[in-house]
């Protein structure tokens, strides 16, 4: 009897899958065979896959490696007709194998799967060159001088050729051996965030209900966590979880996982929909992205050709627009705009293809950039420049594991959201939990790169734009339109920043001296400072006749001839010393200076407490003024809520001492 080859997986053995591999290559060289003999297992479980020998779908399985520790091996169908299954088995994948036949050589299917590959951003693999049973050693010896052709300038330039039959066992040793040290021998990628599995299949099991399986692109999920289905918006509770067939608690990013969720009924899901955290997951019909066409492709790329957009398991047609010239060249990127016919849900980071829908073919593809809200395409100006600013932010810096995050975090609030946001949405819209935010919030608030405004964050370098723009809007008041004093409403129009960044702002106006705020005026003292020896001496005029006036102070109309100056001036004049409270208006022209002001309204609290109460017709007597001037000054400490009117009287407010001048 045949000894079975190292790999195979006993049926009581539930080993660490400590990383996912795939294998990619032409129709019919041998990869489900190799497969087999790796595992053990047949990945082709569906009828039209065994009547016709030919993978259709994604086929799992895990090769043993020893010590408790497995790899996932994805076999992908190498037709050309299903490409769009191989792009969805190799987005969750860290290392490939790559198979050739050594009787057909390099072939169509070859190229265009390690093309892929690439623009997948895969960076580790090995050649597996089988069927060597079938040639003579010269053939071997030319087939692998055509694969390392083949693969220079490739991420698989310096990988490992090994030849083996799966038919006669030869050569096995050596290539197990040898991706089991290469698997050993990578570190796993971190993939953080919230958990996301593009679903690749749908199906139902007799007494549990629907059940989908895809490998998760990023995460963890238990059992008993509610989920979402994007697009369509379904939910429900994961009731139990597999992991290459063998029950598990928990799964996570790059394993292959089937959910068994019954809530969803199988009529609502479909292969293309992403399931993670309700409330996270988006759909998008624009696409931002940085976009790299093959060297291979025959014509160019034009503005506004049509395309086959494919990421995850999603397969949309749509077109795209190129952003920095109006042809791409075969071997050449550009920034460019995806808009798809139908929703897609993928995020920034995320890898894509793009084909031709006829004669189908791979054009290219590269990253998401970001996603665009709505279905027209922004204008191609703002669109470059924002691409340019975020390439820029990010260029040399690593996206991988926790430095990425913090990364991703930094540019969120000092590009995206410049007037900031708090950590719940910044949690939403990068896909990360709330928990990973928080954590890392709170050691960039250490660092100095954020500022912590109530439950609100912001960039300190944004938040410094944000004082800027209105300091030179004060500025400009005062030395363009020589105002004294702003409104809040007019310093902050078209400014809708939420109220913890203008209440930030507002500090530490007051704080630089550039403005003095009383309620909703604001004084800017950088016009004070700059008024004519006249203006100072007309200031210093209305100064002086009102503490002269006391409770029988002149209308603002009556001022013009007694200082012998313009109305407007003195309008303007007036308006700033009441908002600096040097003046206090009780009305439109009942004007006091702040001294007396506060005379009357110490009076007023003294006669109260004295006698409980205050009889508003008797309190022109006790001013020593007229019915004028008492009852605005008892409106005004009404209003201030010093006091409580009852008919004729006025008693204290319980809370009058916080509320005094």
């Amino acid at each position: 009897m045949t000894p079975r080859p190292p790999g195979y997986l006993r049926a009581d053995v539930s080993p660490d899958v400590i990383m996912m591999a795939c294998t990619a290559g032409h129709v019919d060289h041998g990869k489900t065979q190799l497969v087999k003999l790796l595992t053990g297992c047949e990945t082709d479980l569906l009828e039209a896959e065994k009547e016709r020998g030919l993978t259709i779908e994604l086929g799992f399985a895990p090769c043993y490696l020893g010590d408790g520790q497995a790899v996932g091996i994805v076999d992908v169908p190498g037709h050309e007709k299903f490409v769009r299954t191989m792009v969805s088995g190799v987005s969750g994948i860290d290392t490939t194998i790559l198979v050739v036949a050594a009787d057909d050589g390099v072939m169509p299917q070859t190229v265009e799967h390690l093309q892929i590959m690439q623009l997948l951003g895969l960076a580790h693999g090995i050649v597996a060159l089988t069927k060597v049973d079938l040639v003579s050693e010269q053939t071997r010896a030319e087939r692998i001088d055509q694969i390392r052709a083949l693969l220079g300038g490739t991420f698989l330039e310096r990988a490992p050729i090994c030849p083996v039959s799966s038919k006669t066992f030869q050569g096995y040793g050596e290539f197990y051996e040898t991706l089991v040290g290469r698997v050993r021998s990578l570190s796993r990628p971190v993939r953080p965030g919230v958990f996301r599995l593009p679903v690749d299949r749908v199906f139902s099991v007799r007494g549990f209900g629907t059940v989908i399986s895809g490998i998760p692109v990023a995460g963890t999920v238990q059992v008993g966590d509610r989920v979402e289905a994007v697009p369509g918006g379904a939910q429900g509770t994961v009731r139990s979880i597999q992991c290459f067939l063998r029950d598990a608690p928990r799964g996570q990013s790059g394993q292959c996982l089937a959910l068994n969720i019954p809530d969803f009924g199988r009529e609502s899901l479909r292969r293309g929909q992403v399931v993670g955290p309700p409330g996270y997951l988006r759909e998008f019909r624009v696409f931002h992205v940085r976009l790299e066409t093959l060297s291979s492709s025959r014509t160019p790329l034009r503005n506004a050709d049509p395309i086959m957009f494919h990421t995850g398991t999603t397969e949309e047609s749509g077109k795209v627009y190129l952003l920095e010239a109006g042809t791409l060249e075969p071997g050449q990127s550009q920034l460019a705009t995806v808009v798809m016919e139908g929703p897609v849900v993928a995020a920034a980071m995320d890898r894509f293809i793009l084909r031709r829908p006829s004669p189908a073919a791979t054009i290219g593809g590269g990253e998401i950039l970001a996603g665009c809200e709505g279905q027209r395409r922004p204008r191609r100006a703002a669109a470059l420049s924002q691409l340019r600013a975020h390439e820029s932010f990010f260029e040399g810096r690593r996206l991988a594991g926790e430095t990425g995050v913090a990364w991703r975090i930094e540019h969120f609030l000092k590009l995206e959201r410049p007037t900031g946001a708090p950590a719940e949405e910044i949690s939403r819209a990068l896909l990360l939990g709330l928990d990973q935010v928080e954590l890392h919030l709170a050691q960039m608030a250490r660092d100095g790169t954020v500022l912590t405004m109530a439950s609100h964050q912001v960039h300190v370098e944004a938040y410094r734009e944000c004082l800027a723009a209105i300091e030179a809007r004060v500025r400009r008041a005062a030395a363009e339109g020589g105002q004294l004093v702003l409104s809040l409403s007019e310093l902050r129009r078209d400014c809708p920043w939420p109220a913890e960044l203008w209440n930030r702002i507002q500090r530490d106006l007051e704080a630089s001296g550039l403005v003095s705020i009383q309620g909703h005026e604001v004084t800017l003292v950088s016009g004070l400072a700059s008024l004519s020896q006249t203006e100072r001496r007309v200031l210093e005029e209305l100064l002086r006749v009102y503490r002269e006036t006391g409770y029988q102070s002149p209308r603002p109309d009556e001022l013009p001839d007694r200082l012998g100056a313009p109305s407007s001036q003195i309008e303007r004049l007036l308006e700033a010393l009441c908002t600096q409270g040097r003046l206090v208006r009780l009305g439109k022209n009942v004007i006091l200076s702040l001294e007396h002001c506060r005379a009357a309204q110490d009076l007023v609290v003294r006669l109260i407490t004295e006698k409980g109460k205050l009889d508003s017709a008797d309190f022109k007597h006790d001013l020593g003024s007229t019915r004028k001037y008492s009852l605005a000054i008892l409106d005004y400490l009404d209003s201030r809520q010093v006091t409580i009117r009852h008919g004729n009287e006025r008693r204290l407010s319980s809370d009058y001492a916080k509320r005094l001048l």
